[in-house]
């Protein structure tokens, strides 16, 4: 019975070796030429001229020629070099040449033109969605009462209008309260009085 058991474990570790050796890291020209067909370094590309144009309006003081050599360097390349150790790491050859079996088709080809701006849309509406939940949410909430016409908790809406301290502020007099009294002049001490003088007689 235990020579079974240690040979049903042996079968195990072979089949787990066999699979983890058949899981073979995708070569540099494999991801390069997955990088090729998705426009990686186009994309990248036009990633470095938004930052640059954001940049040239943040500083107009730097010459328009400078941000044009930014946009021509090499930072897409460089980027993608990086990039290639990643993929490796992360999909088999045999995925590698699935995806460029897919991004070589026109779906995949498709996907790459119209992602970009797809996403663009789609974030747009997750922005207007949460905008009208917002509001929905400040309505019911006034509704019930539990907020006021600005959007408020009642109570800290009342503190500000009889200028009660708030739990916020409470302790910020406090501390001015101790820092006035710490800065307080001390009070001046009393002169010593004068002893009384014995009369002339009874200094004889």
């Amino acid at each position: 019975m235990h020579s079974r058991i240690q040979l049903g474990v042996l079968s195990w570790l072979l089949v787990l070796c066999g699979s983890a050796a058949a899981v073979v890291a995708p070569s540099e020209q494999q991801v390069r030429e997955l990088f090729k067909v998705m426009q990686v370094e186009q994309t990248l590309g036009r990633m470095n001229a938004q930052v640059a144009a954001q940049m040239r309006e943040q500083l107009p003081c730097i010459p328009a020629e400078y941000w044009q050599g930014f946009i021509d360097g090499e930072g897409a390349s460089a980027v993608a070099q990086r990039m290639v150790p990643v993929f490796q790491r992360h999909f088999s050859g045999e995925e590698i040449d699935g995806l460029l079996k897919f991004y070589r088709s026109p779906l995949g080809q498709k996907v790459l033109t119209e992602m970009p701006a797809a996403m663009a849309e789609a974030t747009q509406v997750g922005q207007q969605w949460g905008q009208e939940r917002t509001r929905t949410m400040l309505q019911e909430l006034q509704q019930k009462g539990s907020l006021d016409a600005q959007g408020r908790c009642p109570a800290a809406a009342g503190a500000e209008a009889t200028g009660e301290p708030t739990p916020a502020s409470a302790p910020a007099k406090k501390h001015v309260r101790h820092k006035a009294a710490h800065h307080r002049k001390p009070a001046a001490k009393p002169k010593p009085k004068a002893k009384p003088t014995a009369p002339a007689a009874a200094r004889s």
